[in-house]
């Protein structure tokens, strides 16, 4: 009985850690897909499918993120083009790791096409949904007619939300991932216990 309750227990505990990360990505699917395309053609060029076609990819962080599409923001705020601004994010973040590392390389390769060539090298480079849509929101503000720094600055609060929920997804998640091997402790202890008579008995018999 005991045993038994111990096993439901860390499998609801799991189940409850690994639905709320699929219920998080599948809101943001529904979101930015829906409104947008038939059922067929979100599933076709859904995230998943990209994160699917696309197998190597670099890493980063949110709030490295956050820092470059703030540093675009603020030059564009200053009247500097959207090619000057992405030339002063990579002499800014030059020492970001393996970000400045690809951005600095998509400015050089690619700013001659366009600036909106370099942010979409970046995305696929980190394989990064924020990236998508901060080329989204400039290509609307680009045929809206509205400025790029209102844009930038669209992006930026949607990056600081996102590191605002994951954080408080963290500290929610927290209590439960340190159930599960609390719950695995005391179960195996029990099973231990309950199986050591049986197995003194069996090395009883077998020894006489």
């Amino acid at each position: 009985m005991g045993a038994g309750f111990g096993i439901l227990l860390l499998a609801a505990a799991i189940l409850i850690v690994v639905g709320d990360d699929v219920t998080y990505w599948l809101r943001r699917i529904w979101r930015f897909q829906s409104p947008r395309q038939p059922w067929i053609e979100d599933l076709r060029r859904g995230r998943l499918w990209r994160r699917l076609r696309r197998k190597d990819h670099y890493d980063t962080d949110l709030a490295t993120l956050r820092d470059f599409v703030l540093t675009l923001q603020l030059a564009t705020s200053l009247e500097d083009t959207l090619a000057g601004a992405l030339r002063r994010a990579s002499e800014y973040m030059e020492n970001r790791g393996v970000f400045g590392e690809r951005l600095r390389t998509q400015v050089r390769s690619r700013l001659t096409i366009s600036p909106e060539a370099v942010i979409q090298g970046l995305a696929e480079d980190f394989d990064s949904d924020e990236l998508r849509e901060v080329m989204e929101r400039l290509d609307l503000a680009r045929d809206s007619g509205l400025s790029y720094a209102e844009a930038l600055a669209v992006s930026v609060e949607d990056i600081e939300n996102a590191i605002r929920r994951k954080t408080e997804q963290d500290i929610q998640r927290a209590p439960l991932i340190l159930t599960i091997p609390m719950v695995a402790g005391v179960f195996f202890a029990a099973l231990i216990l309950a199986l050591y008579p049986l197995v003194a008995r069996l090395l009883v018999n077998l020894s006489t």
